[in-house]
């Protein structure tokens, strides 16, 4: 008899204990949807090439992104980006074919939405034999950029 009053809250506590455990999933946050932006070794002006962005999550591709967009500046002249709306092409790579006409220091920002997740990875690249200067003007102007994706989706108050 004794046994029974501390069987009881025993039992009642495996109970409760199962049933969190079987819920477990449900408050458990996502994983992140990473990009891994993809560019050419080596880029020459005047010639076009193949930027594209790796987007996963948990490792694996993610097919189905909401937009993918690149936005490009030339570090090196400064002034206002061009954005390129990408193409999935498989396996969770998504790509634009860009043409670089004039030889310097660029940025690449792609804007990925997907699976309620907004993520935004940037890289410099550099196409043909830059100069001391365009390095220079390119450190400068890279602190300088904005991005204009927002300005398509209301006020620049977004969080990402």
């Amino acid at each position: 008899m004794k046994y029974i009053k501390y069987l009881v809250p025993f039992a009642v506590l495996l109970f409760l204990a199962a049933c969190t455990a079987g819920e477990s999933g449900a408050g458990e946050v996502p994983e992140v949807v990473e990009a891994d932006i993809q560019l050419p070794a080596e880029m020459k002006p005047g010639e076009s090439y193949q930027l594209q962005v790796e987007v996963t999550q948990g490792g694996k591709p993610v097919e189905e992104a909401d937009e993918v967009l690149f936005e490009i500046w030339n570090d090196s002249e400064g002034g206002e980006s061009s954005r390129v709306e990408a193409k999935h092409i498989g396996e969770g790579i998504y790509q634009v074919d860009e043409n670089f006409e004039i030889t310097g220091v660029y940025s690449v920002q792609t804007h990925v939405t997907a699976r309620a997740m907004h993520v935004m990875p940037k890289r410099q690249f550099q196409v043909g034999d830059v100069t001391e200067e365009q390095i220079e003007n390119a450190k400068e102007n890279a602190q300088n950029q904005k991005s204009t994706h927002m300005d398509d989706h209301g006020d620049d108050s977004h969080h990402h």
